[in-house]
Formats: C-alpha cells, sequence, structure tokens
C-alpha cells in the first residue's frame, strides 16, 4: 500500500515537475544529461564500500539545489516513510503554487514536445542502463551473500537461520532488481514507442506533447524501475552485510569452538605429556614445561577469542537492530556493524590460531615429551639390560659344573650381552630422535620423531625383556646347577652312610640318609623342568615372560633350597652315621692302643725281667702305669660309644635332632680313644726303653761269655798244640772282637734311645702329634739297632763258643789218646811187673787200659761230630741267625755242638781216670815186686800218693776245663 501511494506521489511530481517548472527543468536537464548518461550523480558523498547511496541517485530531481524545490523536503519524507497526511499537504501546497504558471508551461509544451520525447527516450534508456547494472550489482551482492554463506563453518548452527534468511532477502532482492530491471526496460520500449509516434505526429503541438508526456510518463516509470531496481540493489547490499556479520558470528563462533578445542587439546596434551613426564623423572622433561606454557597461551587466546566472538556477536546484533525506513542509513549501520563483526572474527580467528598453534606446540611439546620420556625409558630399559646383563654374568660365573650347565650359562649370558649392547644403540636412537622432536616445527614432525623415539624404545624395551630373559636363564642354570650340587652332596652322603658297613647302630641313620637323597633328587627334577620352562620363555618376548620367568627362578630356587635341605638332612644322617663309625672306630682303636699298650707293658717286663737291667726294670714300671691309663680310657671310649648308639636308635625322621648328642659321644669316646693312645705311646717309649736297655744288657753278656770263649780255646791251645785248636782260638777270638764291638754298639743306642725318650716323655702324655711318633720311631730305631747289636753280640758269642767247643774237644780227643796211651803203657808195665810178682795189680791196670781206651774212642768221636757239626751249626748261625724258624734248629745245633763237646771232655777225663787207674794198678804191682826193698817201696808209695793228689788235682782241672 505504502509502496504504491510513493510511486503514485512520485508520478504526480514528476507531472507537477515537467507541466509548472518546465523551463527551468529542462536547462537542468540538459545540464545534467553527461550525468544521466555517465551513471547517477553522486552529490551527497561516496557510499560504503565504494556504492553510491539512494541519495545520490536522480540527485537533480530529488534534492534542493534546483529552484523551486523547496517543498520537496516533505516529499522526500514522505518518501522515507512519513506520514501520507505530510506527503498531501506538501502536494496541495506545491499544486497551489504553480497553479499561476499552467499556461506558460502549456504554450512551450507544444514547441518543446519533440525535445521533450528524444530527452524522455534517453532517460528511458538511461533509466535500464541503471537499472540492469543495480540488477547486476544486486545479482553480485546476492550471489556474494551466497558465497559469504558457503564461509559459514557448517558446524556452527546457532545463526545459521539467520545467514540464510539474510541471504534470501539478498536473493529476495536480487530478484525484485531483476524484475525492477525488467519493468524499465518495458516502460523504455513503451517510451521509446511514444517518442517515436511524437516526432512523426505532426497534427497537432498538443498532440505531440501528449505523445511527449506519453513517453516522459514511461521514461518516469522506467526511472522508477531503476529507482526501484535500486533499492533492491541496496537490500541485496544489506543483505550481504548481515550475511558478513552473521558469517562472522559464525566464524568467531568457530574460532571460539576452534579456541576452546585448542585450549582442551593443549590441556590434553599436556595433560598426556604430564602422564607420561610421570614415567620417568619429570625434572628432565623439558618439554613439559613447554606444553605447560603452550596452555597457558592457549587459555590467553581463547579468552580473547571469547571477547571478539562477543564483539562479532553483538555487532551482528547491532547491525540486524540498526533497520531504518532511511535505506542508506541503514546500509551504512548495516555496513559499519559488519565491519566491525567481521574485524572482530578476524582477530577471533587470528586469536583462535594462536591458540591453534599453542596447541599445535602443545601437541609437539607432547609429542617432544613422548619422545624425551621414550628416551628417558630406552636408557632406563639400557640400565635394566645392563644389570641383566651383568647378572647373567655373575650367574654364568657362579656355575662351576663342566659342559651343558656351564655352556648354557654362558650363552645365556652372551645373549643378555647381545641385547645390552642393541638396547644402547636404540636408547642412543631415542636420545637422537627426542633431540629432533625439539626441534621439530610442525606436528607432523614431532610425531615422526617421536614415533621413532617411541620404537627405539620399543626396541630397547624388547631388548630389556631378551637380556632379563637371559639373565633368569643364566640364573636358573645356577639354581640348576645347585640344585645337582645338592642333590649330589646328598648322594654323597647317602653313600657316605652306605659306606658305614661295620658300624652297628648307624641303620636308622642310613635309612634317613636314603630317604633325605631321594628328597633331594626329586627337588633337582622340578628345577630342571622349572629351568626347561625358564628357557621357554625366551622364544616369547614380553613382559609377562620376564615375570613368569622370574617367578619360576624363584620356584627353582626354592626347589634348589628343598634339596639343599633334604641334603642338610642327609648330611646330618650322614654324620650320625659316620660319627656312629668314628665312635665304633675310636672304641676300637682304643682297644687297640690299649692291647698295644699292654703288649708293650708285657715286653717291656719281658725285657726287665731277662735282663735285670735297673734302667729296664725302671722302664717297664712306667709302661706298666701308662697300661693301666689305657686300659681305663679304653673302657670309657667303648662306654661312650654304646651310649652314641643309644642315641641314634631312634625314628629316622628324629635322626637330624640326635647329629649333635651323637657327635657329643662319638668326640667324647674319640678324646678317650686320643688318652689311649697317649697312653699307649707312653707304654711304647717305655717298651722301647726296656728293650735297648734289655739289648744293652744281653750285648754285655754276650761279650762276657764270648771273651769267656775266647778264653778257654786259646787255653785249650796252649793244652794241645794242634792245628785246629789254633784255628778255632783264632775264631774264638775274633768272634769275641765282634761281640765287643756290638756290644758298645748297643750300649750307645740304648743311650741314645733313653736320651730320645726323656726328651718326648712329657709331650707324649699331652699330645699325640709328628713330633712324637716320630720320636717314638727314632726310640724304636735305636732300641731296634741295640737289639740288632745284641743279636749280633750274641751271634759272635754263639760262633765263639762254637770255635772254643772245637779247640776243646780238639783237646779233648787228644788228651783221651795220650790217656789212652799211658794206660796201655801202664798195663804193659803192670803185665812185667807181675811176672815176677803174682798181683791183682795186673788185672786191675788191663782193666784200666782197657776203660781208658773205650773212653778215648768216645772222646773221639764226640770230638770228631764236634768237628763235623760245628761246621754246620756256622753255617746255620752265618746264615739263618735272624730267621726266627731257624732259631729253634740253630740253637739245637749248636746246643748239640757243646753236648758233644762236654762228652768228649768227659770222656777224656774217664780215659785219663783209667790211666790212673792203670798206674796205680802198675804202682801196686811194682810195690809188690819191690816188698823187699822197703825204702823203694815207701818212696813208690810216696810218689804213689804224690801222684794221686796230682791226678786227683789233674782230674778236678780237667773237669773244670770240661765243663
Amino acid at each position: 500500500m505504502k509502496s504504491n501511494l510513493k510511486s503514485t506521489l512520485y508520478i504526480i511530481f514528476l507531472y507537477w515537475y515537467v507541466h509548472i517548472k518546465d523551463e527551468q527543468k529542462w536547462a537542468t536537464v540538459n545540464a545534467e544529461t553527461p550525468n544521466l548518461r555517465n551513471g547517477w550523480s553522486i552529490k551527497n558523498g561516496a557510499l560504503h564500500n565504494g556504492e553510491n547511496n539512494l541519495n545520490g541517485k536522480y540527485a537533480d530531481y530529488l534534492n534542493d539545489t534546483v529552484e523551486g524545490n523547496s517543498k520537496m523536503d516533505a516529499i522526500e519524507e514522505g518518501l522515507s516513510g512519513q506520514s501520507e497526511e505530510a506527503v498531501v499537504e506538501a502536494q496541495q501546497e506545491e499544486a497551489a503554487d504553480s497553479q499561476s504558471e499552467d499556461e506558460k508551461a502549456a504554450k512551450k509544451a507544444a514547441e518543446e514536445a519533440q525535445e521533450f520525447a528524444t530527452q524522455a527516450t534517453q532517460e528511458a534508456t538511461q533509466a535500464v542502463e541503471d537499472a540492469e547494472k543495480a540488477a547486476g550489482e544486486a545479482k553480485q551482492f546476492a550471489t556474494q551473500a551466497e558465497e559469504e554463506a558457503a564461509k559459514a563453518p557448517k558446524e556452527i548452527t546457532e545463526n545459521s537461520e539467520k545467514i540464510k534468511k539474510a541471504v534470501q532477502e539478498a536473493t529476495d532482492a536480487r530478484e525484485e532488481a531483476e524484475n525492477a530491471s525488467g519493468e524499465a526496460k518495458t516502460a523504455k520500449g513503451e517510451a521509446d514507442a511514444a517518442a517515436n509516434e511524437a516526432k512523426t505526429n505532426k497534427e497537432s503541438a498538443e498532440k505531440q506533447k501528449e505523445l511527449a508526456q506519453t513517453a516522459q510518463e514511461k521514461a518516469e516509470k522506467a526511472k522508477g524501475a531503476a529507482t526501484n531496481a535500486q533499492k533492491a540493489k541496496v537490500k541485496a547490499q544489506i543483505a550481504l552485510e548481515i550475511t558478513k556479520a552473521e558469517v562472522a558470528v559464525a566464524e568467531a563462533e568457530k574460532a571460539k569452538k576452534d579456541a576452546a578445542e585448542a585450549k582442551t587439546e593443549a590441556q590434553n596434551a599436556f595433560n598426556k605429556a604430564k602422564t607420561e613426564a610421570a614415567n620417568v623423572d619429570v625434572s628432565k622433561v623439558k618439554a613439559l614445561k613447554d606444553a605447560e606454557e603452550e596452555v597457558k597461551n592457549a587459555s590467553a587466546a581463547e579468552t580473547k577469542v571469547k571477547t571478539e566472538a562477543t564483539s562479532a556477536k553483538q555487532a551482528a546484533e547491532a547491525a540486524e537492530k540498526a533497520k531504518t525506513e532511511e535505506i542508506e542509513e541503514y546500509l551504512k549501520t548495516a555496513t559499519q556493524e559488519a565491519t566491525k563483526a567481521v574485524a572482530s572474527a578476524k582477530t577471533a580467528k587470528e586469536e583462535a590460531e594462536k591458540a591453534q598453534n599453542a596447541m599445535k606446540k602443545a601437541q609437539i611439546a607432547l609429542e617432544g615429551t613422548k619422545a624425551e620420556v621414550s628416551k628417558e625409558l630406552a636408557e632406563k630399559e639400557v640400565r635394566a639390560a645392563e644389570v641383566a646383563k651383568d647378572e647373567a654374568k655373575a650367574a654364568s660365573d657362579k656355575v662351576t659344573s663342566e659342559n651343558k650347565p656351564l655352556n648354557k650359562a654362558l650363552m645365556a649370558s652372551n645373549r643378555a650381552k647381545e641385547a645390552f649392547g642393541k638396547a644402547e644403540k636404540y636408547a642412543d636412537t631415542a636420545k637422537k630422535a627426542a633431540e629432533k622432536a625439539k626441534e621439530a616445527k610442525t606436528v607432523e614432525e614431532a610425531k615422526e620423531e617421536s614415533t621413532k623415539a617411541n620404537d627405539a624404545e620399543k626396541n630397547a624395551k624388547n631388548e630389556r625383556i631378551k637380556a632379563e630373559l637371559a639373565a633368569e636363564v643364566a640364573k636358573v642354570e645356577v639354581v640348576k646347577d645347585e640344585a645337582e650340587k645338592e642333590s649330589k652332596a646328598a648322594m654323597d652322603a647317602h653313600q657316605q652312610a652306605e659306606a658305614v658297613k661295620t658300624a652297628s647302630g648307624a641303620e636308622k641313620a642310613k635309612e634317613k640318609a636314603k630317604i633325605e637323597a631321594e628328597n633331594a633328587k626329586g627337588h633337582l627334577k622340578k628345577a630342571e623342568e622349572l629351568a626347561k620352562e625358564v628357557s621357554k620363555a625366551e622364544y616369547k618376548v614380553e613382559e609377562g615372560s620376564v615375570s613368569d620367568a622370574k617367578n619360576n627362578v624363584l620356584e627353582a630356587q626354592k626347589a634348589a633350597n628343598a634339596a639343599k635341605s633334604a641334603k642338610d638332612l642327609a648330611v646330618k644322617a650322614a654324620s650320625v652315621a659316620t660319627d656312629i663309625l668314628k665312635a665304633e672306630n675310636a672304641k676300637n682303636e682304643a682297644k687297640q692302643a690299649k692291647d698295644d699298650a699292654l703288649k708293650a707293658k708285657t715286653e717291656a717286663e719281658k725285657y726287665a725281667g731277662e735282663s735285670k737291667a735297673v734302667k729296664a726294670t725302671e722302664a717297664a714300671t712306667k709302661a706298666a702305669k701308662a697300661a693301666d691309663t689305657a686300659t681305663d680310657n679304653a673302657t670309657k671310649a667303648e662306654k661312650e660309644a654304646a651310649d652314641a648308639v643309644t642315641e641314634a636308635n631312634a625314628d629316622p625322621d628324629e635322626i637330624p635332632n640326635k647329629e649333635e648328642k651323637v657327635k657329643e659321644k662319638a668326640n667324647q669316646a674319640a678324646a678317650f680313644s686320643e688318652e689311649v693312645k697317649k697312653a699307649k705311646n707312653e707304654a711304647l717309649i717305655e717298651a722301647e726303653v726296656a728293650k735297648a736297655e734289655a739289648a744293652k744288657e744281653e750285648a754285655k753278656k754276650a761279650h762276657i761269655a764270648a771273651d769267656k770263649a775266647k778264653e778257654e780255646a786259646e787255653k785249650a791251645a796252649q793244652t794241645a798244640q794242634l792245628s785246629e785248636v789254633t784255628e778255632a782260638k783264632g775264631k774264638a777270638e775274633n768272634m769275641a772282637t765282634l761281640a765287643k764291638t756290638n756290644a758298645g754298639t748297643a750300649e750307645k743306642e740304648a743311650q741314645e734311645a733313653n736320651e730320645s725318650a726323656n726328651s718326648i716323655r712329657d709331650k707324649a702324655k699331652k699330645e699325640i702329634t709328628e713330633e712324637v711318633k716320630k720320636k717314638i720311631e727314632e726310640i724304636k730305631g735305636k732300641a731296634e739297632n741295640a737289639s740288632k747289636a745284641a743279636k749280633e753280640a750274641k751271634k759272635a758269642q754263639t760262633k765263639a763258643e762254637i770255635a772254643a767247643a772245637v779247640a776243646k774237644a780238639a783237646v779233648a780227643k787228644d788228651v783221651a789218646k795220650k790217656a789212652q796211651s799211658a794206660a796201655d803203657d801202664a798195663k804193659n808195665k803192670a803185665d812185667q811187673a807181675a811176672k815176677t810178682v803174682e798181683s791183682k795189680a795186673k788185672g786191675e791196670a788191663a782193666s784200666a787200659a782197657a776203660k781208658a781206651k773205650e773212653y778215648a774212642k768216645t772222646a773221639e768221636d764226640a770230638a770228631d761230630e764236634v768237628l763235623l757239626k760245628a761246621k754246620d751249626a756256622e753255617e746255620e748261625v752265618k746264615n739263618n741267625w735272624d730267621n726266627q724258624q731257624k732259631k729253634t734248629d740253630i740253637t739245637s745245633k749248636v746246643n748239640h755242638v757243646k753236648e758233644k763237646t762236654s762228652q768228649s771232655i768227659d770222656a777224656a777225663k774217664e780215659a785219663k781216670k783209667a790211666k790212673d787207674l792203670a798206674e796205680i794198678a802198675l804202682n801196686v804191682s811194682q810195690q809188690r815186686k819191690q816188698q823187699k826193698m822197703k825204702q823203694k817201696r815207701q818212696s813208690n808209695q810216696q810218689r804213689n800218693q804224690k801222684g794221686k793228689l796230682n791226678l786227683r788235682r789233674r782230674t778236678r782241672k780237667l773237669q773244670k776245663r770240661m765243663k
């Protein structure tokens, strides 16, 4: 309604303007024609964004620069949306003012109709051009609005309807401009037709004027359409500005959203960085501080974005609210507010970009943190791998078993070492990647380096796992080796217990040792199975494998510990068995030592009894005392051994608990046994001293006897100058000398034996040492040397006595022969004497001679056997003197020689007696023969008496020698 009214009023105004102010109007039109041809006049200044506002269009017609238009303000106000009453009032005033000029205008109209028609055509043409231009610009504005709307972020939907509405208004304005342009073209065509007719129609001026007026009307219509097009263009421009403003709001909102997201992402990046850094020493992660700083930057940018978004929204709202009837003012305000909104949106986007940059930096810092953490973790993995390597090396060094266990542990150690080396390389890669991540300019670069560091860290982790798994293999091999050792030790203990075969009372201990050896073997088997599981874990490189391997190693260690416990029990049981054996051995050793002491005592007493030597007797007394001590302690040792067996006769499970008591009893038995041994040593020392002293005494006696034999041989040699006697005498003398030498040796050795005994007696009572043992051996040696010397002295004595026997037998034989010869001579003389004097003396002499011959034969035979047997005896003495089995034979042969010697001597004595008897008989015969001669007879008697005395004397001497 208002629009139609405006158009009507505008047409009325144009009508009055043409007909009433005709001259001035045309003059003005002519003056303004260039402007009409070249576009609308721009009298009110340039429009915003380089566009002309409506007040600049048709200025020649609508402003007050033309005289007579002082009332146009009221019309303009009406056209600008003021009340219709004001417009009517203005028209009435204008009409009143123009009535006086109607006649002038009418006159001139006919003359100027042609010119007006031409001008109308030009104006219509210009109006069409302007309308088309406005429509084109409106179309551009609408297109720009669509383009601007297309720029609006799709994710922002809060003001999407406003944007759509603004775009629609721009589209509607474009359509309106296009319609107005069409109307202008139509009006132009009509104007052109009227003008052409006015030029050709010459009937009357009035008709021409009407046609010109018609053309003018159509031209005005075209101009009105151009004005509408211009308005539509402005509307489109306003819609464009509002679209820009709303798009700016959307962009600001998006910037706000982006900033918030950027801040959130930055915060998330920082939080993630903190989480990542929590895995290591935070002080070493520089990128974390960078991330924190970027969160602050993003937060500050977000705050600014929020402010600018609010400003943009307020500007858009102001642009919306600035809508007035004054379209140019509306455009100006809308443009200004839109510019503000766009500026705020731009600032918001810039701040959002800062936030996003901060986010990117935070994300870069996050990647840097990841890289640094990966580097630290990789280095941590290296340290852990190094620990594993060292553990594996230490473990392999512990393995002492040969072949398989050692090889496995050593190879595992080498694998751990190799994994450690690789982990070091990966850690170096992570370090380099972390350094590059610090210098990264984009998130992608940082991520790339972070990924490298992370991959390197993972690889280092894998190598650490490999190293740890290898270390566990080495450890489990050590544990297995320990279990093997413990099992072997348990088996050894079992065998040790089983080896105690002779000891009675060790059965329970042996049974317990066997049980625990089997237990240890079972634990070893478990350790071996677990070791296999640990080895298998190496084929699955993951963290769980390490924990599984560690658990298996712990279980294997438990098995090894159990094997050790079993071994300890087996060892205790074996110890009990061994101590039982020890106690029994101590008892037996004590018994043996006691027996040795008693034997030493017996020997000492024997030596003392045989020799009667004072020192031998003293030694025998000491030996007896030592033997008593040995006997007492042997009894105690036997009791302790029996007590040990009683303790060991328990339930097998209780056997290990009996170890200390059994050991105590065994040790006590051993201690008593040691005392027995000490006493035995004392007895041995004294027995050897007694032996040495007895040997010395025996050698001394042998020497004396040998000297006596020598003297007898020498005396025999004096009695008869016979070669065999001389030879025997030489032997006797040599043997006497040898006996003397050996007696000296025996004396010397006996003295040294005493000295050695004196030097060791006190120590032998207190301890059993090598020194004591050596001294005893030394004393034994001395005693043995003395004994040997005594034996040699005795041997020399025996040889001397054999030689003496030979000498005496030879002498006895010779004496017997001489006695026989003397007896025979006495008998013959007696026979001669008996021829003159009958007497019994002859018979007695014959009988005596016969006896002398008989005894002489006996002496000769005995002497001959002595000579024969003496050689045999000498050979036996020479060759078999030290042979105890030949001792009796030698003694028998020597005694036989001595007996035959005595027999020969006795026979010689008897032969001599017979000779004496024969001589006595001879004397008797002669006395009778010389009875007559008393003096002679008395003389014979005295001689006979003297002879008897001599014979008795000689007989006694001979008997003495024969003995």
